[in-house]
């Protein structure tokens, strides 16, 4: 398996995260979030690769998280890949992108609710160009899920982006949710559109929902497993075992829980 969604935090952060959770959730998270813990688990899930991400949520804190990101991939020798984060309210955000690129860093992660900021926002199109030469790729948390669900007005923005840049891979988080569906229906319109499973198929408050199975074995080849752990209020093989169940081919599961991630990973493996 390959992961292409895990979080790793510099701890203070991590900490805040948790602290959050706790306040404002039912969510029961446990699992260790040091960088040894998170190698630990995924190892003995047989993943063999993972991608992993953090991000500023406020201004100032981008340049440092990156560094922080980029000197953990290396630490575990690069058995986790690092995305980086920028902060539009920065005034160099241009130059922290080229930073982290320059430092090993494959994409970009973008949360739209924790960053108070919208995929298509205007000031991301030169980072996304960024993104493009490497071949990397954006991960996008849209909208205010599972908190709140606003549908269509995510789609809205996803296609304004590619519109605009045909070519980047953009992969969307929680399989698009709430707007699954309209995602599944256009991946095929658009090359470099993805989607990842994380939480989907789970019973965690509003991301998981009832899903068009046949859809999701015809547009497998778009189709990426990614989990949020350690952040998860479940066991690590909880997704991928349900996953499993569904019913689809044995084509379209090792597309999901590996080929795709492979090919989509390739210019950094």
């Amino acid at each position: 398996m390959i992961d292409i969604h895990t979080h790793l935090h510099p701890e203070r952060l991590a900490l805040a995260i948790r602290r959050w959770f706790r306040e404002n959730s039912n969510w029961d998270l446990k699992h260790p979030f040091d960088k040894e813990s998170v190698v630990d688990v995924l190892r003995s899930n047989n993943v063999e690769r993972f991608v992993f991400c953090s991000y500023a949520h406020k201004p100032g804190i981008a340049r440092s998280i990156n560094l922080w990101l980029a000197q953990t991939a290396r630490a575990i020798d690069r058995y986790g890949l690092p995305l980086f984060t920028v902060h539009l309210d920065d005034p160099n955000f241009l130059d922290d992108a080229k930073r982290a690129i320059d430092d090993g860093c494959i994409g970009l992660k973008v949360h739209e609710d924790v960053q108070s900021l919208q995929i298509n926002d205007p000031r991301f199109e030169e980072v996304f160009v960024e993104i493009e030469k490497i071949g990397g790729f954006v991960l996008a948390h849209m909208g205010p899920v599972p908190w709140r669900l606003e549908p269509e007005v995510g789609v809205h923005r996803v296609e304004q982006v590619l519109a605009k840049h045909p070519k980047l891979n953009l992969v969307l988080a929680h399989m698009g949710t709430p707007d699954t569906q309209k995602y599944l229906d256009i991946l095929g319109q658009n090359e470099g559109l993805y989607l990842d499973t994380t939480m989907a198929f789970t019973n965690v408050n509003g991301l998981s929902h009832v899903l068009d199975v046949d859809a999701i074995e015809r547009n497998s080849a778009k189709i990426l497993f990614g989990t949020d752990y350690p952040n998860i209020p479940y066991v690590y093989d909880f997704e991928p075992n349900v996953l499993k169940s569904l019913g689809l081919s044995d084509d379209a599961l090792r597309a999901i829980l590996g080929e795709n991630a492979r090919l989509l990973l390739k210019p950094f493996l």
